[in-house]
């Protein structure tokens, strides 16, 4: 919506903690909270509870990445045993 982050989230958490209930986001009148019954804008639980979920396999999936990778060995290629040189160290 354009809006600056901070100032918009500053502004949820201040109107929630007066006790406003129904404290949403207003992407068009600007960083206020208003009241999202009253603008009949509702969420659905199936939609946050989908979000959640997904949320979730993202983060696990992250993880199981990284554990995969510290768990392959250090280290590149072998160093050479020094001895006789090739044909093509010459």
């Amino acid at each position: 919506a354009g809006q600056d982050a901070t100032a918009v989230i500053t502004n949820l958490y201040a109107a929630h903690e007066k006790g406003e209930l129904y404290a949403g986001v207003d992407v068009e009148e600007g960083p206020a909270a208003a009241n999202m019954k009253e603008r009949h804008v509702l969420d659905h639980l199936v939609a946050k509870a989908n979000a959640l979920r997904l949320a979730a396999d993202a983060a696990t999936t992250v993880l199981r990445v990284d554990q995969i990778i510290m768990m392959k060995p250090a280290g590149g290629p072998k160093a050479r045993e020094p001895g006789a040189m090739d044909a093509g160290d010459a």
